[in-house]
């Protein structure tokens, strides 16, 4: 018995060796020996059993796991052949038969059989693999290769035999399992010191060879001190890799996950590893493709330059640069999209880091165009044309955005596309500016020409409706220059530009319409530039649409008032206004204007005409045109009431006034008494040692056109705080409110045979007046007087009047007073006088 034990054990023993070397000891090139095989299964079951039954033992190994171990042994055993035999075993396939690229299972069985059998079971420790394998992408290529032909014949030809314990073993499942795993381990660790070196080659171009020795978890070393001319043969070996080969690699690397592990029952439900190993090596790539692009970018850009922006085809109103952009940038996130990167993180950032791609890429040539557009815009078909492109790369990369799944990228990926989509949109809307520029001119001169055939029509007193007929005939021919102008534009830009950047032209030419209308026929400029210094009373952030011509002043007399002779020179200027008549017909003109650019919904929305700042400070004007010049003063003193804005951040000198308003009991007539004190601190040069300050006090509001309504101190001599009490008296109709009213006081040097020149301004409404009785007031001056948007729209439709309302002219010579920039400030203070 005791003898039979022993021989039975070492037949056991026996098999075991065999098992775990299925693979030398029974070839599947062999089918007799793999029935063998399936023989010294039965053999082990048996002796299990035997052991089991008749010797007694307490709970002997069961066959499942003794064949399971055998098995993970002999998959070790050949992943370690595998490594160390990739070059001889790969090349010695292509011998016996051509690889399969993709799936390698034309690899040589008798190949791989004898290599395994040449090796021994367990590698003595310390035995590395050539630091050329370990680096070599190649290395990794052909170990996969390998690897799948092993799984293929594990399936093929070993499964049938060995899974006589399905619910214990699965050789296909348990051996790709294994080799997956001892994959993983040493891919991740040899591609991690391959990123390091390329983020040093990106940073430095000093790549450093490995400094310390990287164990696997399954006993092999990557080895860390090299001799000089391994670590040289590395450096140059890791230069020499393009990041495309990594790209291949990962492909490489996901299609045998995706084959052969993803439906293994351990993997189902898990975020596979692969994709973090390549995670900084796509980033590379993604770098690199930076240069490429933009490359790429400037030479479609130039070819299309030198074609002279030629449309891509007939159907399409942009040139072959744009889609020769796009074709390259889709090519790019094409590759990312087959990664079919199951990592959602992982790819998110590589999305992200795309989406600086296509942001710098597409900012470069919006550059180039904002660049060239001065030199072509001229030319009109070509401006279209660069408009066009443009736009279209707003219109690609809102595709590029959707098939990225916008929904799903990560916030900051988002937030970047959104805001390049905002800077492309400002590029569109510069170019268009650039592009309506050419146009203004010829907007101008016709605008010009319709003013003009304003101005000669008359009312004809006829029964209404013939009335209403000949207004709409006098308007429809006082517009024909405009709108004859406009179709001929038009009708070009129609052909040349897409409907998006049609539409932006036309809120350009709507916008240029409306403030040429204003400016020049409703309130047009004087013919002298000098004399558009009206506006100079503004602060700088005051709105261009509604101070006309007063920009043009700015850059003439430095932002200052004007002197007396402008307004000797508005009065000769007669018939500047539009009559009540005009300003009917001028009305319909708006609707014909309003309905063309509308177009019956073809052009601009109506609620963006009805809606337009333009037409609504076209039409403030016109409705102030029609207001007397009392009502218009009474609104104006209502609503400035921060006149005194610079007086008080940046005072030139001190008035003090004492003001008392009596009502006569009798009459209801009110009296204000105004009693000048002192002025005080002015800031003014006596250098020249003349120098004759003098008050002058000005009342304006409604119904003062026959009553009294300006003052003067006398002058005194060489003082800088000249003491004047002298007290002026003013009176007011009993039908208004003397809320309606302000005082403008206007501090001068007194100048014999010139100009007075101004010293400082200020205004005191008689509401705030009301609030003082009778104590006196120190009040600051001003160099000149701030005014809102609606206050200096006033000051233009009074300043229509100056040569025919005296009242205008008074108003509008005070409110236009203001210090001049040459005068000096003081450099010493003169005692009181």
């Amino acid at each position: 018995r005791e003898k039979f034990i022993k021989i039975l054990d070492g037949l056991y023993i026996a098999i075991r060796i065999e098992l775990s070397k299925y693979r030398t000891v029974f070839p599947a090139s062999k089918p007799g020996r793999l029935m063998d095989l399936k023989s010294t299964v039965d053999l082990l079951t048996s002796i299990t059993f035997f052991r089991l039954k008749v010797q007694e033992l307490t709970a002997p190994p069961r066959t499942g796991q003794i064949l399971r171990e055998c098995i993970a042994a002999c998959i070790h055993s050949t992943y370690q052949c595998l490594c160390e035999n990739v070059h001889e075993l790969y090349g010695k396939s292509l011998q016996d038969g051509e690889p399969n690229d993709q799936t390698g299972s034309d690899i040589g069985t008798d190949s791989l059989h004898h290599a395994i059998k040449a090796r021994p079971l367990l590698p003595a420790d310390g035995v590395d693999c050539p630091v050329d394998d370990m680096r070599s992408l190649t290395y990794w290529h052909r170990l996969i290769t390998l690897i799948v032909s092993v799984l293929e014949d594990d399936r093929k030809h070993y499964a049938p035999v060995l899974n006589q314990f399905p619910h214990e073993i699965s050789l296909g499942d348990m051996s790709a399992e294994m080799m997956w795993n001892y994959l993983s381990d040493d891919l991740s660790n040899d591609l991690a010191q391959h990123a390091a070196a390329a983020r040093r080659i990106m940073e430095c171009g000093d790549p450093a060879p490995p400094s310390s020795p990287t164990r696997t978890r399954f006993g092999r070393t990557i080895p860390s001190g090299l001799s000089t001319n391994a670590a040289t043969s590395f450096l140059t070996r890791i230069q020499r890799v393009k990041s495309s080969d990594y790209m291949n690699l990962c492909f490489r690397v996901k299609w045998f996950y995706n084959a052969y592990i993803a439906d293994l029952p351990q993997c189902l439900n898990k975020v596979p590893e692969y994709p973090k190993w390549f995670e900084s090596l796509v980033m590379l790539w993604l770098t690199e493709n930076d240069d490429v692009s933009a490359n790429y970018l400037r030479n479609a850009y130039e070819r299309d330059k030198q074609d002279g922006f030629q449309c891509s085809s007939e159907h399409v109103l942009y040139s072959n640069s744009v889609v020769d952009v796009f074709t390259q940038l889709n090519q790019c996130f094409d590759v990312i999209r087959k990664l079919e990167c199951p990592d959602s993180e992982v790819e998110g950032h590589f999305l992200h880091r795309f989406s600086l791609t296509v942001e710098k890429v597409l900012l470069a040539y919006t550059d180039r165009v904002l660049a060239d557009f001065p030199s072509y815009k001229s030319d009109s078909r070509v401006a279209c044309i660069l408009v066009n492109n443009t736009q279209q790369l707003r219109v690609q990369l809102e595709k590029v955005y959707e098939t990225m799944a916008r929904e799903s990228l990560e916030t900051r990926t988002n937030d970047r596309l959104t805001a390049l989509q905002g800077r492309l949109n400002e590029a569109v809307d510069k170019l268009v500016s650039q592009l309506t520029e050419e146009f203004e001119p010829g907007v101008r001169i016709h605008v010009r020409e319709c003013g003009r055939l304003l101005q000669k029509c008359k009312p004809s007193y006829n029964n209404n409706s013939a009335n209403r007929l000949n207004k709409e005939d006098e308007a429809n021919e006082c517009l024909r220059p405009l709108m004859d102008h406009f179709e001929s534009v038009l009708s070009s830009l129609a052909n040349t530009c897409d409907k998006t950047v049609l539409k932006r032209v036309l809120k350009q030419l709507w916008r240029i319409t409306m403030c040429s209308l204003e400016k020049l026929v409703v309130l047009p400029a004087l013919s002298d530039p000098k004399q558009l210094a009206v506006g100079a009373l503004l602060s700088g952030n005051t709105s261009a649409k509604l101070i006309g011509g007063a920009q043009n002043l700015l850059s003439h007399v430095g932002g200052q008032a004007v002197t007396g002779k402008l307004l000797q020179d508005i009065s000769k200027d007669p018939d500047r206004g539009l009559t009540p008549y005009q300003c009917e017909l001028l009305d319909l003109c708006l609707d014909t204007i309003r309905s063309y650019f509308h177009a019956g919904g073809r052009g601009l929305k109506r609620s963006f005409v009805d809606r337009s700042q333009e037409l609504h400070s076209l039409r403030q004007v016109l409705a102030l045109y029609s207001q007397a010049t009392d009502e218009l003063l009474r609104d104006f003193v209502a609503i400035q009431t921060s006149q005194d804005a610079f007086a008080n951040e940046d005072p030139v000198g001190y008035l003090t006034v004492q003001v008392e308003l009596f009502k006569h009991p009798g009459t209801g007539e009110y009296k204000v008494n105004v009693k000048v004190h002192t002025a005080s601190d002015l800031n003014w040069s006596l250098a020249p040692g003349v120098f004759r300050p003098f008050v002058e006090v000005s009342i304006f509001g409604p119904l003062l056109a026959d009553r009294k309504r300006k003052a003067s101190t006398k002058s005194k001599s060489v003082t800088t705080m000249p003491t004047y009490n002298e007290t002026f008296v003013f009176y007011l109709s009993t039908l208004v409110d003397p809320e309606w009213y302000e005082l403008h006081f206007a501090v001068k040097d007194y100048c014999f045979g010139r100009t007075d020149r101004v010293v400082g301004v200020t205004v005191l409404s008689l509401s705030r007046a009301l609030n003082l009785g009778a104590t006196p007031i120190r009040i600051p001056l001003g160099r000149r007087l701030h005014f809102t948007e609606t206050g200096w729209t006033v000051l233009r439709v009074l300043s229509q009047r100056v040569h025919t309302d005296e009242v205008a002219r008074e108003f509008v010579r005070a409110k236009s007073d203001c210090r001049s920039s040459t005068d000096h400030e003081s450099t010493f203070t003169a005692q009181p006088e």
